[in-house]
Parts: C-alpha cells; sequence; structure tokens
C-alpha cells in the first residue's frame, strides 16, 4: 500500500473526526519518523489528562535506547481549548496558555522527538496554525460528505491499491457503503485483490462482492414497497439493519432508483409507449418484476410517481444532515407510503 510522503516537523497535528484518516496519518507519521520497525520505547502515547508542561518535558527527555522519540497525546483537545490562559496572582509574571507554550516549544524545539497532537478541532487563525501549515505539519481528518465519496474512491483505489476503478463500479460503490471510510477501503482492498492481473476494478466486480449481499433483501423490501405491503417491508428493513446497521445508503439508494424507474416508466406510458419498448429501455427484468414496476406507475400516475421520489429525497436528505435517526425516517416513508 502506498505511503504519504511525511516531512518531519517537531510539532505536528492531526485535526478532525475521521478515525480511519487519522490512523492513516499516524501511521505515515510514524513510519516518517521511527521507520518501519516497532517503534517499542521510541514511541509514548498520552491524552489530555497530562498536562502542557508534562507533555513537552516528555518531548524534551532523549530516550536511552532510540535516537528519535514520537509522542502522540490522543486527544489532545484539552490542551487546546480556547480561554486556557490562567489569572496571575498579582505581582507574579502571567503564566502563559498552552498554546504559548506550544509557540514557544514551535520556536526552540527539541532535537530529541517529535510532537503530534491528535484532535477533533483545531483553530486554523491561530500563528501557530500558520506556522506549521506552512511546514505542512498540520493533517486534515475531516469526514467526508455523500457527494465526494465517488471521488474519494477513485483516488484511494489509485493510491493505495494501484488500481483504477470505473466511475460506473465507483459510483456503484458510494451507493452501497456510503461515505463510511473505514468500510470503503476494506470493500476496495477485497475488489483490487479480486481480479490481480486487472488494471480496473469493474461494474460487475462490485456487484459480485459488494452488491450481492445486500441486493436479495432490498429488492424483497421493493416487492413489498410495490405492494404497499407495511409489515413486510418493516421486517425486511428490520432484517436488512441486522446484517449490517450502516445500510441506510444502499437501503435508500436502492429504493431512489426504483422510484425513479417507476416515474419514467409513467413519463412513457403517457407518451403511449408499448410496455416492451418500455421494459426494454429501462432495462426492467425479469418480467416478473417488470410487470409491477408498470403497475404502480399506471396506478400512481405521474403525479404519485413524481411526490414519492421527492419524499424519498428529503428522507435521504436528512440521514445525510443528521435530521433524525436513518432507519426511524425509512420507516416512517415506508409507513406512509403503504398508508
Amino acid at each position: 500500500m502506498a505511503k504519504t510522503a511525511v516531512n518531519i516537523s517537531p510539532l505536528m497535528v492531526v485535526a478532525g473526526p475521521e478515525v480511519f484518516l487519522r490512523v492513516e496519518h499516524l501511521r505515515n507519521i510514524q513510519s516518517a519518523v521511527l521507520g518501519e520497525e516497532d517503534p517499542g520505547m521510541a514511541r509514548v502515547r498520552l491524552d489530555s489528562s497530562s498536562s502542557m508542561a508534562n507533555v513537552l518535558d516528555e518531548v524534551r527527555t532523549p530516550s536511552m535506547f532510540c535516537p528519535k522519540k514520537l509522542v502522540i497525546v490522543d486527544p489532545a483537545d484539552g490542551l487546546l481549548k480556547a480561554g486556557e490562559e490562567e489569572d496571575a496572582p498579582k505581582g507574579k509574571r502571567p503564566v502563559l496558555s498552552n498554546r504559548e507554550l506550544l509557540e514557544n516549544y514551535v520556536d526552540s524545539p527539541a532535537d530529541s522527538g517529535v510532537l503530534v497532537l491528535v484532535c477533533d478541532k483545531w483553530l486554523k487563525t491561530t500563528r501557530i496554525h500558520k506556522a506549521l501549515a506552512a511546514r505542512g505539519a498540520v493533517f486534515a481528518a475531516d469526514a467526508i460528505k455523500a457527494f465526494q465519496a465517488t471521488a474519494w474512491i477513485a483516488k484511494r483505489s489509485r493510491d493505495a491499491y494501484g488500481k483504477t476503478i470505473d466511475p460506473e463500479a465507483c459510483a456503484r460503490l458510494a451507493d452501497l457503503i456510503g461515505p463510511d471510510l473505514q468500510r470503503l477501503d476494506n470493500e476496495l482492498a477485497k475488489l483490487s485483490l479480486y481480479e490481480p492481473k486487472s488494471p480496473a476494478i469493474t461494474p460487475a466486480t462490485v456487484d459480485a462482492l459488494v452488491g450481492f449481499q445486500h441486493e436479495q433483501q432490498i429488492w424483497e423490501l421493493i416487492t413489498a414497497l410495490a405492494a404497499r405491503d407495511a409489515a413486510t417491508a418493516l421486517k425486511k428493513i428490520d432484517e436488512l439493519w441486522q446484517m449490517d446497521p450502516k445500510l441506510e445508503y444502499s437501503a435508500v439508494g436502492a429504493i431512489a432508483s426504483w422510484l425513479t424507474t417507476v416515474l419514467r416508466a409513467r413519463e412513457m406510458i403517457d407518451k403511449r409507449m408499448p410496455d416492451g419498448v418500455i421494459m426494454r429501455d429501462l432495462k426492467l427484468f425479469p418480467e416478473d418484476r417488470a410487470r409491477k414496476v408498470l403497475a404502480l406507475a399506471r396506478q400512481w400516475g405521474l403525479p404519485g410517481s413524481a411526490r414519492w421520489s421527492e419524499t424519498l429525497l428529503r428522507v435521504d436528505v436528512a440521514n445525510k444532515t443528521g435530521l433524525g435517526e436513518p432507519r426511524r425516517n425509512l420507516e416512517r416513508f415506508i409507513v406512509a407510503l403503504a398508508s
């Protein structure tokens, strides 16, 4: 797996809530500072319960057994809180804030060690950020949005696994998994090994290794929705979530695709196109599924088909913006549609 080149700085910051990226950055930093061998006593891990003075003392204290020491504070948010400067007693020298102590350390660092702070939030308006950013010593670990998943997949496949990925395969994987970087990486690792001599990951490979595990259950859910059978549909939701608690992206994506097909079928019916032509153009198969789509398109009409697509879109937006719990949002949609 390819590693990102790291310029070693006395102080480095890994900032953001995405655990997968945190681990990646820390692995690359450790490799740059300590090499590929077991770090042993050369790596020291602390957390926010340590004082800044103790953290800096640790970095400044040379290791007896290693030429360089890597000190990681994770999490470090408690050390970096705003407004942490204390009021000194009257007549005493003012106590430096933790950020000022860090700034002083960056100005006069120890040769014996490298300090890495891992935090959820990092202020980019501070003097210390500007100094570190100029050295390439601030590593972002921000979670991606759903719309960014395809670009991340393509880049990760190329950089980490040496494979290009077909755009359709990329979109399919994003729909099935969503923006969960750890799960996306796990799937890419598996996909990259499926056909080792092939330079590209194809849609067929994604369907074979990723899509199949949920496809039958999701189709049974859609069949229940087509019949407006809320009890069966809700049961299928329960089965799907037991299979994979993070299934909201593939389930909502599959239902959205189905509703879009119903809407397009209705538009083609209104143009008086024959059923056989509609089934061929929309790639509706097998025939029993195709007939159910056409029957529902006729039953709902164009306004009804459009309305349910828009309703599901609101569910999808709510899921991706943290409004409500994804499973409950989908269950409410199912009950509304069935009624």
